[in-house]
């Protein structure tokens, strides 16, 4: 699923289209199960990157959303949704791009308030442009690469390297996003193009862009790389809509063979409906645990075919409340809890950015309907109220601010967190026999849903059951915590 456009003053080309045109048409694929790629034994790994000038220390997990910016503030006090989600939803970063064709004095101003407000933007660079490419809307010569890597050095230089939190490779480059008006559309699966010989969706062609971003001399252009423009900022590949076994192992092939060192490998886990996610081919949409299996599971694809494992960066993931397959908004809510929490326990994902921030303006009540916060009643352009999954968000990302790590089986229901001023849990489904004993022994417990006021020790712990829950350990004699269960 591609991340939507504005319609005004832009139009939004991506979403829409890619409802019907990739989870639809993925379904053919979803029951052809490949064996995975064999490593060659004797290729090396990439070399190590060369080292950078180090930038402040980023958080370990990034907790961020997708975000459309640049939408007026809300009356009360003029912030927008960015300033929303930055100074008091927890978020510490958002995901936005900077389109080729776009690029011009002043067009990253909005980005301002990331870097104000404390967090840090994950840039999305991609999209064709008719002033320097021909025939089609992917760079496939030097030359137009070149171009493009001039308009991201460029975005680079007005958004700041120190506000990045890294830098996505294109959108979905698998599903030929980008190629719309003027350039001939091409649907998901159609053979790549511009070169016969490339597998469809043009891996090798994309792996060749990424190779030039990183090092233009190969190519013979004097142009500075994007690791010098953007020093210690984590470049990442692999831009893919969901799983696409065939497309990765390609592009990976490729990279791993000419040595090129990248950081991170994206990934669009949409479990909703059937692709090539395993476990997703259901009469219902599968939930997080299966959205978390398709990171690890295409982690380990990645790892045997280029040598080494790159952190996993989930730039798209969502539920809807609408469309064909929809949940409800009690359950997206709990999803958002589950994704974020399975995803950081299982240390293959660099971060989470939830799709979408705010409800999209569009018809498509399949793809409105992804947002943490709604839209204003009287104005659809301003903020509205947070829903249910904003609010779990929220409460999530106060009940572990602070801690460092989250252990336990990505898999299971229990974890553990190791926090400033003491160790922390969660359970998935919280028992009411869990719940007793906690609170028996002078635990706090949180709703992660943020349905239900936080509980004292001792107190009526059953709205709680069945809710993920968070357990604040009662202050040792000694002022630190100690685990609920001792």
């Amino acid at each position: 699923m591609s991340r939507a456009r504005h319609q005004a003053p832009r139009s939004r080309r991506g979403r829409a289209w890619l409802v019907v045109a990739v989870l639809a048409a993925t379904a053919a694929c979803a029951t052809v199960e490949l064996p995975p790629p064999p490593s060659p034994p004797h290729h090396r790994p990439p070399r190590s990157a060369p080292p950078e000038p180090a930038l402040a220390a980023p958080p370990d997990f990034y907790m961020g959303v997708a975000a459309h910016l640049g939408d007026p503030g809300r009356p009360s006090d003029g912030k927008t949704i960015g300033e929303i989600a930055l100074t008091e939803m927890g978020v510490d970063s958002l995901r936005e791009e900077v389109g080729w064709t776009e690029m011009g004095p002043g067009f990253t101003k909005k980005f301002d308030l990331v870097g104000k407000s404390g967090g840090r933007l994950l840039l999305v660079l991609g999209y064709g442009n008719v002033k320097y490419l021909q025939g089609g809307a992917f760079p496939d010569t030097a030359a137009e690469r070149g171009a493009f890597l001039e308009y991201a050095n460029e975005a680079v230089k007005q958004i700041g390297p120190e506000n990045l939190a890294g830098i996505e490779i294109w959108n979905e480059w698998n599903v030929y996003m980008g190629w719309f008006d003027p350039f001939p559309y091409r649907s998901w699966g159609a053979p790549c193009p511009d070169d016969p010989k490339d597998a469809i969706g043009c891996p090798v062609m994309y792996a060749k862009l990424v190779e030039t971003l990183i090092y233009p001399e190969r190519e013979g252009l004097d142009i500075p790389s994007l690791r010098k423009t953007a020093p210690g900022v984590p470049l990442l590949a692999n831009a893919i809509s969901a799983r696409d076994q065939d497309w990765t192992a390609a592009s990976m092939a490729y990279l791993r063979d000419h040595d090129v060192q990248v950081d991170g490998a994206i990934i669009h886990p949409y479990v909703s409906h059937p692709n090539g996610c395993p476990d997703t081919n259901t009469s219902t949409p599968a939930g997080p645990l299966v959205s978390v299996k398709c990171m690890v599971t295409v982690s380990d694809e990645i790892e045997r075919t280029y040598g080494q494992r790159l952190p996993m960066w989930a730039t798209e993931v969502g539920w809807s409340r609408g469309g064909d397959r929809p949940v409800s908004a009690d359950v997206q809510a709990r999803y958002v809890v589950e994704l974020y929490v399975r995803a950081r326990a299982s240390t293959r994902v660099r971060g989470v950015w939830w799709y979408d921030l705010q409800d999209d303006l569009v018809e498509d009540s399949s793809v409105r309907n992804f947002g943490l916060v709604g839209r204003h009643p009287e104005d659809k352009w301003l903020p509205g109220e947070p829903h249910p999954s904003g609010k779990a968000f929220m409460t999530l990302a106060s009940f572990w601010s602070g801690c460092s790590t989250v252990e336990g089986d990505w898999r299971g229901r229990a974890f553990s967190l190791t926090c400033e001023g003491g160790d922390r849990e969660i359970f998935f489904a919280a028992t009411s026999k869990e719940l007793t004993e906690a609170s028996a022994s002078g635990a706090t417990l949180v709703d992660l849903l943020g349905q239900v006021p936080d509980v004292p020790p001792e107190g009526t712990v059953s709205p709680l059951v069945g809710h993920p829950v968070g357990i604040i350990a009662a202050p040792t004699a000694g002022g630190a915590s100690h685990p609920a269960d001792e």
